[in-house]
């Protein structure tokens, strides 16, 4: 073979060598577009709110989810949508994240909702400490002169009794203002921005409005329960909603029970085994099929060696309970 040849064999490697890693780079570029939302801004008539849009190529109409995300402060959800997001669009579905009041790219419009309920918190305990404070003091001072010529054991029992039960009054004003404030939050303010951002999908022209599902976790599936108790999507999905809360709020599972009884949107209920506690989906899909509702319940296997890992589950399990939820949402979306 000659030097020119040699040369244009040369040439023609390059050129494929070249489109090769343009094809790559571009197949790379257009794979990754698909795991980062579109940042909408939408509005509740008195706040402007954002939140991050997946979409399927074309000009639909779609069905869509509307996701609530969970309490993860800053831009931290993000983590969730990307992970759960593109799994919806390969499937065809809108995928919608919008960000309630105080977190992520509604940070502006409000107050972070963990810092709502640790104040409410810290104001419970200190109204209860106005009067159980001068109590306890009181009663300290009585014992100790009571038993004065008494054993020092008894003394000393005496006087701790009494400081364990003050403690166990602050606390227990504590665990109720934390759970009334989560509740009073979540099925207010919060639940307003979930139903504006249900206004703006609903006005979108690629999105189809009569199959238009919800569904989030942690904190977002308390909202996902509420929500289907006001309006009536075409089905939805509650991810460990109030599974740390669960057995520390009364008010919230009494909350929770009622908008469940009366929701006529199907809901799938899914935890993985190891949560906090499986008590909200077994009690909550319970009480739905009991008042003749349509109600579904999964329990996976342990996901990670925590609860904590197990509550995670709800984002970073996705691969694996993505297409039982997106079946269920088909069946009744239809």
């Amino acid at each position: 073979m000659d030097n020119r040849s040699k040369l244009g064999n040369c040439r023609v490697t390059l050129t494929l060598t070249f489109l090769a890693v343009f094809v790559s780079a571009a197949t790379f570029a257009q794979n990754s577009a698909t795991h980062s939302g579109s940042v909408m801004s939408f509005s509740n008539d008195e706040l402007t709110l954002g939140g991050l849009l997946y979409k399927p190529e074309g000009d639909g109409p779609f069905p869509a989810l509307l996701y609530n995300h969970g309490s993860a402060p800053g831009m931290m959800n993000n983590k969730a949508f990307e992970t759960i997001g593109p799994l919806f669009v390969n499937r065809g579905w809108v995928f919608f994240a919008p960000y309630r009041r105080g977190q992520g790219l509604s940070a502006s419009a409000g107050n972070f909702i963990g810092d709502e309920i640790s104040r409410a918190q810290m104001e419970g305990v200190q109204s209860v400490l106005r009067i159980v404070a001068p109590i306890c003091i009181v009663l300290v001072v009585l014992l100790f002169l009571v038993t004065r010529n008494r054993k020092w054991w008894l003394k000393t029992s005496s006087i701790l009794a009494v400081v364990i039960a003050g403690l166990a009054v602050s606390y227990t004003e504590y665990a109720n203002a934390g759970a009334n404030a989560l509740v009073g939050l979540l099925e207010t303010e919060h639940l307003d921005d979930h139903l504006a951002s249900l206004d703006w999908l609903n006005a979108q022209p690629f999105v189809d409005q009569n199959r238009i599902a919800t569904g989030g976790n942690s904190f977002g599936g308390i909202v996902t329960v509420l929500g289907a108790e006001r309006i009536r999507y075409c089905a939805a999905f509650d991810a460990a909603g109030g599974s740390r809360s669960w057995s520390k709020a009364p008010e919230l599972r009494s909350r929770m029970i009622e908008a469940a009884r009366n929701s006529e949107t199907p809901i799938l209920f899914f935890q993985a085994a190891n949560d906090y506690s499986i008590a909200p989906s077994e009690t909550l899909s319970n009480e739905m099929l009991a008042q003749g509702r349509t109600a579904e319940l999964r329990v996976y296997p342990a996901f990670g060696d925590s609860s904590a890992a197990g509550h995670s589950f709800a984002w970073k399990g996705a691969t694996v309970w993505a297409d039982d939820v997106i079946n269920f949402l088909a069946k009744h979306c239809h």
